[in-house]
């Protein structure tokens, strides 16, 4: 068994370049970007596209998904989703239908995979010589499996300022998972007066997680005259807002 951990921005697209003086491309997109699953619905089709003008061979595989408070993606080999096929080749242009599904029952948590769709060099290109540049895509698919009853809810926790950094906790209080679309803090004198402004785009919070915030403001003017932060986490379930005094000192490093 093991463990590899992704660091996500956004959805995982990693690009493997091999320095070279020449430069072939190939593209695929995938339908649906993510996939839900359930008692009701154990199995779905994913659609994957051809876009290139060469033949394309794709590789899929599935993990299980979890996140550390950093927003790390950690994932683990799983054998509750069944993918078929594993191995798909598409000429330009073909699209491939692939079926993906779970005889895992339903748990009181929702359970979070991500099924990864990975090019594979034809065998023209590992014939090239030397010299070229081999870009290859992989793409990875977040797939829920939700619980019986669900139940969607957020907090704020833990927000405080030290040597000029405002941080905090989004925490998923649910049994399923939500987005967070738009974080903003912002820094106010005793007066309620705007001091500065800190923002950062959200990403998933799975369900029992927690994600760690950390915005700096020391090079803020005026941080010296902090002394509350309001943060405001816009998500797809609702908005959360949580405010906390700042003792003075607490943006000197």
């Amino acid at each position: 068994m093991y463990r590899l951990t992704f660091l996500i921005s956004s959805l995982v697209l990693v690009l493997t370049l091999l320095l070279a003086e020449e430069s072939w491309t190939s593209s695929f997109n995938v339908s649906p970007l993510q996939v839900v699953l359930s008692t009701s619905g154990p199995s779905a089709l994913v659609e994957i596209r051809n876009q290139a003008m060469e033949p394309l061979r794709l590789q899929l595989s599935v993990t299980s998904w979890e996140q550390s408070p950093a927003g790390e993606m950690i994932v683990t080999p799983t054998e509750d989703i069944v993918l078929f096929p594993t191995l798909v080749t598409l000429e330009p242009g073909e699209t491939r239908k692939v079926r993906l599904g779970t005889a895992s029952p339903a748990a009181a948590t929702e359970k979070t995979f991500r099924v990864f769709v990975e090019e594979l060099p034809s065998r023209e290109q590992t014939a090239q010589e030397a010299g070229t540049i081999r870009v290859m895509t992989r793409l990875s698919i977040p797939v829920f499996l939700q619980p019986g009853k669900r139940v969607a809810a957020g907090d704020i926790q833990g927000v405080t300022m030290k040597d000029g950094i405002a941080s905090f906790r989004l925490e998923n209080t649910g049994n399923v998972h939500f987005s967070a679309r738009h974080i903003r803090v912002v820094g106010m004198a005793e007066s309620g007066d705007v001091i500065g402004e800190q923002a950062v785009e959200g990403w998933y919070i799975l369900a029992g997680g927690s994600r760690r915030y950390d915005m700096p403001f020391s090079t803020t003017k005026n941080c010296s005259n902090i002394r509350k932060l309001a943060v405001e986490a816009e998500t797809e379930i609702g908005t959360f807002t949580k405010q906390a005094d700042v003792p003075s000192g607490a943006c000197s490093h």
